[in-house]
């Protein structure tokens, strides 16, 4: 296997001409004005130190209300076997990679640089499998529509537990922003796109249209109820 590991951030490094996060969370904002979404919640998976959702909350302003963020804060769990085919198609994605600084540092961060109260901040740390099964949905029932989710969580494991999470969370008109969809050199089978692929396939309840590309190795879609 190549040993060769880039650094965590080299995708936000490159430049040229690939629509940016930024282009992509102003669209939303028109589509959301355009299509009777008048607030509502901006959700990520893998928020690290909470960056984007800093970006997506400065654009989504007064239509986004509440954050909610998860992530382990100490980097990629221990990879499952679904994970570990092909490892040398993506040299970066290793146990403890892209950690945080802490889930108390990203909170403050993100307060800071949207001054959105601290108390419609929500983070939850820990696996996927622990703390997607123990998030009560009942409270999301009050805040509206799910605006905008953000997948960034990398592995096929840890994103098949998302998408299943999501299933009776999405609506028809909710965005849905895979981070990994190109990465492992673009193979269908392998990491987020295959368990993109899969939950398509199999989820009774959500559909979802292709809008475009982004950030080099990203993908929007637009989620419809079947």
């Amino acid at each position: 296997m190549n040993k060769f590991r880039p650094e965590a951030n080299f995708v936000q490094g490159l430049s040229g001409d690939f629509i940016g996060k930024n282009n992509v969370f102003r669209m939303i904002r028109e589509f959301a004005r355009y299509s009777n979404i008048n607030s509502g919640y901006y959700m990520e998976f893998g928020i690290m130190n909470g960056d984007t959702a800093i970006t997506a909350y400065r654009n989504l302003r007064g239509y986004v209300n509440h954050i909610y963020g998860f992530d382990t804060f100490s980097g990629h769990p221990e990879q499952k076997e679904t994970d570990q085919i092909h490892p040398e198609y993506a040299p970066y994605f290793f146990q403890g990679n892209y950690a945080a600084v802490s889930d108390e540092f990203c909170k403050k961060n993100i307060a800071a640089a949207t001054l959105l109260n601290s108390n419609n901040i929500h983070l939850f740390k820990g696996v996927f499998s622990d703390t997607l099964q123990s998030f009560d949905k009942s409270q999301l029932k009050d805040k509206d529509f799910p605006i905008c989710i953000l997948v960034d969580c990398d592995l096929y494991s840890s994103a098949k537990e998302v998408f299943d999470f999501l299933t009776n969370i999405c609506q028809t008109g909710t965005w849905l922003l895979i981070d990994d969809y190109w990465c492992y050199r673009g193979d269908p089978k392998l990491g987020v796109r295959k368990a993109f692929d899969d939950w398509i396939e199999s989820n009774p309840r959500v559909g979802a249209s292709f809008y475009c590309n982004f950030n080099a190795y990203s993908r929007a879609y637009i989620c419809y109820e079947k």
